[in-house]
């Protein structure tokens, strides 16, 4: 009993000993004092700038705290500011500290500010911060020790922010985000011990575009030495503007656990509830989407994987067609042991302009993890436009390793039905085979398909590797393609799709390039007979490249026409730019424009050059920004709608009158030409003829002004210069001796499809009497007007008195 109190003394005297000694350090010790030293060593050890504009606190009761105002560090060797803080409070448990422990009371921090970087190598600008301090000589390495060589146990009872506003920029990804209006509340924190959030703040962003307000409860466990992270009675709201997405409500609750180490996921009675729209090439508006979960368990490296009433629906609309999609998995469970399960099912079907129908089912599951079998891969569909009926059924077995993260799909088979009354015989069926190997591990993937259409042989390969950002390498061959068989262009309206005064023009059709930014591909393509949208092509072969954003087809060639094409084309997503430069030679030009344009405004044989590019988002746009060059040259040809020759042969008539002679085009005339050259140069989708030379039996022509084709109005506005000449040949030259060496304007304009021609007459009626005077003086009296004038006057007064005898 002495004994007991005399180490209830001892202990009383070091406690008031301790409180007064503690009690004297506040009053006596202006912690202020220390501002200096402590920026002076925070500068030495990260060569940053730590300042301390407001007041420092010591507290002792109940616990040691230190308050500290107006706080800021700087980057590293900058003035900038990383990150400031109005108020912080941290408070210590003193007896803890005896026996290696710091128990933290609470952290409260007020109106923190942080600019959180990271860079193009991929470091965040605070990551000198948590290196290790430099260790003096001899030191051993490893975490921080107390006294004895224990390492410091760290128990936060809480930690509280406000009004705290974080600025994220991301370098390597290219987005920029600020979070704003941050409130946050833990409760107790300490290593592999579960605490409970509370979390809600603003999060606004411009690259992606953001604009929502988020909160966020459950109860966290946080290991990063195992690394291993969960969340119990997860529980996310969220609303407003979020990557990709505009939020009318987006709900997620459940338990979800994730194992670094072990490669695995645990998750219960998960509920996610999304309604809004979805943004992308194709944008999704009205989207009502839920996906459950009772059960989810997936360790992949352990062959392990524990699916119980998993389901996911959603429905909203797809441009002006509604949408729905269900997936239901009732239960699937694989092990190292055994695998087995229901039937997993999924279903994606499409209202409106175009019905789809698609299905896809997975069946008989046995094996184990590393031999994983599913008897029936199934997919089929049904694709309804108009009177065109396009189905598809397929299937293959399943053959996979979840360890080895291989999955095999060996023996695909089926057949795709077209049901179209356009085709002949009202049908087309195609027999379809292949394959598909993938081995997840190694990042690589192979794809094969062979089929049979119309009698002919087509047969595709691709090669991917690196998932993350996938390089796909692609081969294609086909003996016959028919693209407009297979893949036909939208059809018109009822009667021509109305084109009365109730009818409204097509809305500009915007061109999206973008899907090029996420593929890089490399391959080539070699079609033996190849219709495209009316155009027939055979021997055609191709080079094409994707990569950032940019595809070019080199290395084109093809028979077409009787004659051939080369050239190359590109697309550039970053620009919305393409750009052709083909090269026609020795080509019909009548079948080749009658198949392209449904009309034969020229015909001959033709070599032609292009060398045109154009910018823009829509076609609109792209039509305005044309740019380039084009040059053409025909043989033995022919510019139908209208006969010059046959036009000027009346000319005796309108010339009377002074009258020009405007005629509508007419597909029965004709103007024949043994050669035509011409040159042209596109400027904002306006092409200029700066030379043209036609060569017929009777007539030369060549450019006047204007010389303007107006591509975005697909309009003519063209003066062709037509010169008479060899009027000495033939009874069609004789008509035309008056006008000889007569210059006529023809003016051609108006639309593509059926341009009008005038004849100026007006402007050549006194070089047409000119020449009516001289031919009359050679007809009438032998006399050439070009000999001078005296001998003129002599031999017109030698065949007058001869007229007189």
């Amino acid at each position: 009993m002495r004994w007991f109190k005399r180490i209830a003394i001892g202990a009383a005297v070091l406690l008031a000993v301790a409180a007064i000694g503690l009690t004297a350090l506040v009053v006596l010790v202006d912690p202020n004092h220390y501002k200096g030293p402590v920026a002076d060593a925070v500068k030495k050890r990260y060569d940053r700038t730590l300042r301390i504009d407001g007041n420092v606190r010591f507290s002792v009761f109940p616990n040691l705290g230190v308050e500290i105002e107006k706080l800021s560090l700087s980057e590293p060797r900058s003035t900038q500011i990383f990150a400031a803080v109005d108020t912080a409070r941290v408070s210590v448990a003193v007896l803890p500290l005896l026996s290696g422990r710091i128990v933290v009371d609470r952290v409260r921090v007020v109106g923190l500010k942080a600019n959180v970087v990271r860079y193009q190598n991929g470091k965040f600008n605070f990551e000198d911060l948590l290196g290790p301090a430099p260790k003096a000589p001899g030191q051993p390495a490893g975490g921080e020790l107390d006294a004895g060589g224990k390492p410091l146990l760290f128990d936060v009872a809480g930690i509280e922010f406000n009004g705290g506003e974080l600025a994220l920029r991301d370098y390597v990804k290219g987005t920029s985000m600020r979070v704003e209006r941050l409130s946050a509340t833990t409760g107790r924190v300490a290593p592999r011990t579960p605490f409970d959030m509370d979390l809600s703040a603003r999060v606004l962003g411009q690259s992606p575009r953001v604009d929502a307000t988020v909160q966020v409860q459950g109860r966290l466990t946080v290991d990063p030495e195992q690394r291993f992270f969960s969340a119990k009675g997860f529980d996310l709201k969220a609303t407003g503007v979020l990557p990709s997405i505009r939020a009318t409500a987006l709900t997620a609750q459940g338990d979800l656990a994730y194992d670094g180490q072990r490669q695995a996921i645990d998750a219960s009675g998960v509920s996610v509830a999304f309604q809004g729209d979805v943004a992308g090439s194709r944008p999704l508006s009205g989207v009502d989407l839920r996906l459950d979960a009772p059960r989810l368990n997936a360790g992949l490296a352990e062959g392990r994987v524990q699916v119980e009433k998993l389901s996911l629906s959603a429905q909203g609309k797809l441009g002006a067609d509604s949408f729905e999609l269900a997936l239901s998995a009732p239960a699937l469970h694989v092990s190292p042991q055994a695998a087995q399960g229901e039937a997993l099912t999924a279903r994606v079907s499409l209202d409106g302009k175009r019905d789809l129908d698609l299905r896809v089912a997975l069946s008989g599951i046995s094996g184990t993890a590393d031999k994983l079998d599913i008897e029936r891969l199934a997919l089929d569909g049904e694709l309804k436009e108009g009177d065109r009926v396009v189905r598809l059924a397929s299937a293959s077995p399943v053959h996979a390793s979840l360890p080895r993260r291989k999955v095999s799909l060996s023996q695909l088979a089926g057949q795709v039905e077209i049901l179209d009354p356009a085709l002949p015989g009202r049908q087309m069926a195609i027999p379809i085979k292949g394959s598909v190997r993938a081995n997840f591990e190694r990042e690589h993937a192979a794809a094969k398909l062979d089929a049979t259409i119309e009698g002919g042989e087509f047969s595709a390969s691709a090669e991917v590797s690196q998932f993350d950002e996938p390089r796909i390498a692609f081969t294609v061959v086909a003996d016959t393609l028919d693209l407009d068989k297979l893949l036909p262009a939208a059809r018109q309206g009822a009667a021509g799709g109305g084109s009365g005064a109730g009818a409204r023009a097509p809305a500009d059709p915007p061109v999206d390039l973008s899907v090029l930014e996420d593929i890089t591909a490399s391959g080539t393509v070699k079609v033996g007979s190849l219709v495209a949208r009316g155009l027939k092509a055979g021997n055609v072969s191709a080079s094409v490249r994707v990569a950032k954003g940019r595809a070019d087809v080199s290395s084109l060639k093809a028979s077409l026409y009787g004659g051939s094409l080369s050239g190359s084309v590109f697309a550039d997503a970053a620009t919305n730019r393409v750009g052709l430069a083909p090269t026609l030679t020795n080509v019909s030009l009548q079948p080749l424009l009658s198949d392209l344009k449904h009309k034969d405004g020229l015909i001959g044989r033709a070599t032609v050059a292009l060398n045109l590019t154009a910018t823009g988002k829509t076609v609109g746009q792209m039509k305005r920004a044309l740019n380039g060059t084009a040059s053409l040259a025909v043989r033995d040809g022919a510019v139908k709608g209208v006969n010059i020759a046959q036009s000027l042969r009346e000319f005796r008539s309108l010339l009377s009158a002074r009258k020009d002679d405007a005629r509508q085009h007419q597909d029965a005339l004709q103007t024949d030409f043994s050669e035509m050259q011409a040159q042209l140069v596109f400027a904002s989708g306006i092409g200029t003829v700066r030379s043209l030379s036609v060569k017929a039996p009777l007539l030369r022509v060549s450019e006047g002004e204007p010389a303007r084709i107006d591509i975005p109005g697909e309009r003519f506005d063209l003066m062709a210069l037509v010169t008479v000449v060899n009027t000495s040949t033939g009874q069609d030259g004789k008509d035309l001796a008056d006008l000889r060496n007569v210059t006529v304007p023809v003016h051609v304009a108006g639309p593509f499809a059926s341009p009008s021609y005038t004849i100026q007459w007006s402007k050549v009626a006194t070089d047409v009497l000119r020449n009516t005077v001289k031919n009359k003086l050679q007809e009438e009296l032998g006399i050439e007007p070009s000999e001078s004038g005296d001998k003129l006057r002599g031999k017109v007064k030698d065949r007058l008195k001869g007229l007189f005898r």
